[in-house]
């Protein structure tokens, strides 16, 4: 009798898999016994925090310290589709960050996430963050940031090369119309065939874009109007990013985990991300933060590890 063989997995889309290369995911499933602690860590590249709690920002916390908890406020799915086709509007008419001379692309950032275990989780302390990404060929990259020692990943070392980068060119090289852009991370979600439900995992894509790449105003326009065809998507206002900086999200809330996009209130622009429980769950009350980030600087620069000035 001949082997069986293994069924064929589909391949990972690419800004996934730099995800994952970058030692960081947006979700990691609870085993059922759970002999250590567990960090969980932000999609594609998880950026920086200082803890938020009830719009103020709170001092760095310590390893030892109380679960940082927030508000759950009301969501808005009636304000979603309007504010985020009056972000598309806007987006087009703003300067293309992309443009200008260099090969890479720069992005600083803070944040902090939680240890997911026995007990209330507990973010880890706030840590900065820089990566470089090719801007057009696929190559090297690197990464910047405090050594950290993650329990499943192991120790992630404060400078490492990242070898065989999609460059921001290729991540950002995505439909204009919004239908064909939302049905291609439908399709890329069925692929995988696990993880989120197809709506959150097109949230999640998007998110993935916004946080750790350059992308054209005609692109972004096209991620809000897809953004705004998600069933679920929710506006939340007075929220604020890992930065101290007060803005209006628009969120998605799945498996008691609500995720969301930080946006300055008037200019629209990109903030940072907040992730925090709805309900309580065995890892936590509702209101536990399980990770806040901020965006503090993007520019493109010439050379890997330049930093352009701030």
């Amino acid at each position: 009798m001949s082997e069986p063989t293994a069924p064929q997995v589909p391949a990972m889309p690419a800004l996934r898999r730099q995800a994952l290369r970058h030692h960081l995911m947006n979700e990691i499933d609870r085993p059922a016994r759970r002999p250590r602690r567990m960090l969980v860590l932000a999609p594609a590249a998880g950026v920086l925090a200082v803890a938020v709690s009830a719009g103020a920002i709170a001092q760095p916390w310590a390893p030892d310290s109380a679960p940082l908890i927030v508000t759950v406020e009301q969501g808005e799915r009636s304000g979603a589709t309007l504010l985020l086709n009056r972000m598309a509007a806007v987006a087009v008419d703003t300067p293309d960050p992309s443009s200008g001379e260099g090969e890479y692309v720069y992005i600083r950032s803070r944040g902090a996430f939680a240890e997911l275990g026995d007990g209330p989780a507990r973010l880890q302390p706030v840590h900065e963050r820089e990566i470089w990404i090719p801007r057009n060929e696929r190559g090297d990259g690197l990464l910047r940031q405090p050594l950290l020692n993650v329990p499943i990943i192991g120790v992630i070392p404060e400078r490492e090369t990242l070898t065989d980068v999609t460059p921001n060119a290729a991540l950002v090289d995505l439909p204009s119309n919004p239908d064909a852009l939302l049905e291609k991370l439908y399709r890329e979600r069925d692929e995988r065939g696990r993880g989120n439900s197809r709506d959150g995992a097109a949230f999640t894509a998007i998110g993935d874009i916004l946080r750790e790449s350059l992308v054209p105003p005609q692109t972004t326009a096209a991620l809000y109007q897809a953004a705004a065809k998600i069933p679920g998507v929710e506006v939340v206002r007075g929220v604020t990013d890992a930065a101290g900086r007060r803005g209006v999200a628009v969120a998605y809330t799945e498996r008691s985990r609500r995720n969301e996009w930080i946006f300055d209130e008037q200019s629209y622009e990109y903030l940072g991300e907040r992730s925090y429980f709805v309900a309580d769950t065995a890892d936590g009350p509702a209101g536990t933060v399980l990770g806040t980030t901020a965006v503090l600087q993007r520019a493109v620069v010439s050379k890997l590890g330049q930093r352009p000035e701030r």
